[in-house]
């Protein structure tokens, strides 16, 4: 998959439909934000390729890295129940 930085390197949409042609084409604005075209009619294939594609797995997995890691339900609410029972720290004292 190509990455153009539209700071670094301004396309016109004519250029960008023409890069396209070859996959998918992931866009960095200006903003920070990232954008991906591809073409419609093959889904089912950009599907595909975008899973074979390490730098496209490597962008996802950068991005589910910076959240906490997912807990049980009933463990937040035994915690949380828990901390309702303990005294409160001013008051153990």
């Amino acid at each position: 998959m190509k990455r153009i930085d539209l700071v670094e390197h301004p396309v016109d949409l004519a250029q960008l439909l023409t890069l396209v042609q070859d996959g998918p084409v992931m866009l960095l604005a200006p903003n920070g934000k990232e954008y991906l075209l591809a073409e419609a009619d093959d889904f089912d294939q950009e599907v595909e390729q975008l899973r074979n594609s390490l730098p496209f797995q490597a962008f996802l997995e950068g991005r589910t890295g910076h959240h906490r890691p997912w807990r049980a339900l009933a463990d937040l609410a035994r915690e949380v129940d828990a901390e309702g029972a303990a005294p409160p720290e001013s008051l153990a004292e």
